[in-house]
């Protein structure tokens, strides 16, 4: 947001007004709106902007905390206590120590957990950091902590640990498949005004092209990215010879931006089957399964109705308690009543003993998801079908929604007031790097809790 003078005409006088201004995106534009009106330019003495001045200070600091501290919970810990405990345990941990001694592992550490616990927080870094009780850096810390994150010396480390991670994956060895992304980097932009003191002017997004490096059930392990698409070629040989270093088996690039021929060094190029391929020879289609989640505004939705189910099953629970309801006829009734009136049919699990007047229920965390999510089947075909040595791929599933828009988890005031030197190559990949550990970890620890070993 940022003030305007706008200045009109009417019956040839000249009449000066301050608006308080927003962009905003629609439709993949940016736009502007009004947001307050000031008044005449004339009424705006010193002594009355600088009362302005007095009283938005003094409110910011009501409301700050309120929008913006990380607010620990039960949940929060034990989300903390069980990623920290993978984490420990995992190729992850020895990769990180490889690359940065004890004090500045530590400072690494709080940023997977933060970015995994309090990923929304609008505080700075050190901010929401110490709330969680994380290592008490400053903000030139952590900024160059994750810069090193992003350096190109530390990519072997960690590619190795990501391969080593999910090296029991035997889908892993046959295949690696190389998604050309259309991603976004997003952060915050900054100016400053007559007096030196900076304020925040707009958000700051950079388009880039992410090559992300998964496995075929879309685990990822490495990355390039790049903001000229006239480097692509240039990045993928240099994501292949990575690659190749570590891994013995086919690399596969799914090409659905068309940025490569049909034969690249050390690579297979696959395109996506259409009605003008189906003619040419190629061998048998493999398919790719990709996982898309609905809007933000129908998962809220979907939430707020479990939320009142849960609400009414729990006063179905308390009448239960008292003795008000005792049949399993009468409380399968009521609870059925409470679901399909919210329109949660098969979304909840429920079960009453009638000897023991126990009931019991739960949220169907697997038909959440398939809820949560909308499932996309596609054929693609390998173009260069003279290599005949290449594994032959069944199915890919594509999970890389987390990677088309990338934020700043830092939140912190710009270490030099060019935006793009706040945000420099390392900073961007060590935010494409954090997105990568994270995405590990999170999946280590879905496969530990369906062993039960978590």
């Amino acid at each position: 947001m940022f003030f305007r003078k706008i200045t009109t005409k009417k019956n040839g006088k000249e009449y000066v007004y301050v608006k308080l201004i927003e962009n905003y995106r629609q439709d993949g534009k940016v736009k502007q709106r009004v947001i307050a009106n000031f008044g005449s330019v004339e009424n705006l003495s010193s002594d009355r902007i600088s009362y302005l001045i007095a009283s938005l200070k003094k409110l910011h600091k009501e409301i700050q905390p309120q929008l913006g501290d990380v607010r620990i919970t039960t949940n929060t810990t034990s989300t903390i206590k069980a990623i920290r405990s993978v984490l420990r345990q995992s190729p992850i941990n020895q990769a990180i120590k490889e690359i940065f001694d004890q004090k500045d592992y530590e400072l690494v550490e709080a940023i997977i957990l933060k970015s995994i616990a309090a990923s929304e927080t609008n505080q700075p870094i050190q901010e929401a950091c110490k709330n969680l009780g994380f290592e008490a850096g400053t903000s030139l810390q952590y900024y160059n902590t994750l810069k090193r994150l992003g350096e190109d010396s530390n990519r072997f480390s960690l590619l190795k640990a990501g391969l080593k991670h999910y090296q029991e994956n035997e889908n892993i060895h046959k295949s690696i498949v190389i998604y050309t992304l259309q991603s976004t980097f997003e952060g915050n932009s900054f100016d400053y005004d007559l007096t030196g003191n900076m304020f925040l002017t707009q958000s700051f997004q950079k388009p880039i092209t992410l090559l992300l490096a998964c496995s075929t059930e879309g685990v990822p392990v490495d990355y390039q990215y790049t903001e000229h698409d006239g480097e692509v070629i240039k990045k993928l040989s240099l994501l292949v010879d990575r690659l190749k270093s570590e891994f013995q088996g086919n690399i596969v690039v799914l090409d659905e931006h068309n940025y490569f021929p049909a034969t690249v060094s050390d690579c297979l190029i696959a395109k996506p089957m259409s009605e003008a391929t189906v003619t040419k020879n190629y061998e048998e289609p493999f398919n790719v399964v990709t996982y898309k989640q609905v809007s933000p505004g129908k998962i809220k939705e979907l939430k707020a109705k479990l939320a009142k189910v849960s609400a009414g099953l729990e006063n179905l629970k308390a009448d239960i308690l008292l003795g008000k309801l005792t049949k399993e006829s009468h409380v399968t009734k009521k609870a059925e009543n409470v679901i399909k009136s919210n329109q949660c049919d098969d979304l909840v699990l429920y079960s009453y003993e009638e000897t023991t007047h126990s009931f019991h229920y739960e949220i169907d965390q697997a038909a959440l998801k398939e809820k949560q999510e909308s499932v996309i089947m596609t054929p693609w075909i390998i173009e260069d079908q003279s290599r005949d040595s290449f594994a032959k791929i069944q199915e890919v599933h594509r999970k890389t929604d987390q990677f088309d828009v990338l934020t700043d988890q830092l939140k912190i005031p710009p270490i030099n007031i060019y935006v793009d030197y706040h945000y420099s190559p390392e900073v961007i990949s060590g935010h494409i790097q954090l997105e990568i550990l994270k995405t590990q970890l999170l999946g280590a620890m879905n496969n530990l809790l369906k062993g039960g070993e978590l």
